[in-house]
């Protein structure tokens, strides 16, 4: 049952980051820090897939916690996986919606971080920046939800050149978004309840 519901957690999971990330912040260039962060950078900057950069740049980490916890490997390497395709494969989306950059920063922040809280919380993840902060949160005891806010925005300040200050600014307040969708869906486990709810009506 585990297995099946972190299976459930990485595919919902991934398909609400990838869908925020293609959706709402790909038309106004917003990026969301971390690893997707940078990906957005080089595609923004250099018109690099933003998902086989993650995939990239994300290798070098999986490799040290390979060594470190072979069963947070295994964990993480699916939505690493997952994330990392579906973003390049929904970038189709990015042309859907046009609300205006506040609204964008808003429901893009909001998904990503309701993607990444669920997946956390089955002790799976998207890679990189959440994986790494798993590993800290494991050996200190220091929330993996902080640690993400404080990489996010170090690469939001790093890309200040690239998307300019209005840009970062609603950059900000994605990732604001995102740290708080994150605290709130990675202290909760709604998929076994859903699903067992399900399962009792039929």
């Amino acid at each position: 049952m585990q297995f099946f519901l972190q299976f459930v957690a990485v595919v919902l999971g991934s398909s609400a980051v990838a869908f925020g990330v293609d959706a709402f912040l790909a038309p106004y260039r917003l990026i969301d820090g971390g690893f997707i962060g940078i990906g957005l950078l080089l595609n923004y900057h250099f018109g690099l897939l933003p998902g086989l950069t993650v995939l990239l740049i994300s290798a070098p980490v999986f490799v040290g916690v390979f060594f470190y916890d072979k069963a947070l490997f295994m964990n993480g390497i699916n939505g690493l996986l997952v994330t990392s395709l579906l973003i390049d494969l929904l970038s189709p989306v990015a042309g859907w919606f046009r609300f205006g950059m506040p609204v964008h920063a808003l429901l893009g922040g909001w998904l990503i971080g309701m993607g990444v809280g669920t997946m956390l919380s089955y002790r799976t993840n998207s890679g990189g920046t959440d994986l790494l902060g798993q590993v800290v949160a494991d050996r200190t005891g220091f929330p993996a939800a902080v640690f993400i806010l404080m990489v996010d925005v170090a690469v939001l300040l790093a890309g200040l050149s690239v998307i300019g200050f209005n840009r970062t600014f609603f950059s900000l307040v994605t990732i604001l978004i995102v740290f708080v969708a994150t605290v709130r869906y990675s202290r909760r486990k709604p998929l076994g309840r859903s699903i067992h709810i399900f399962l009792k009506k039929n």
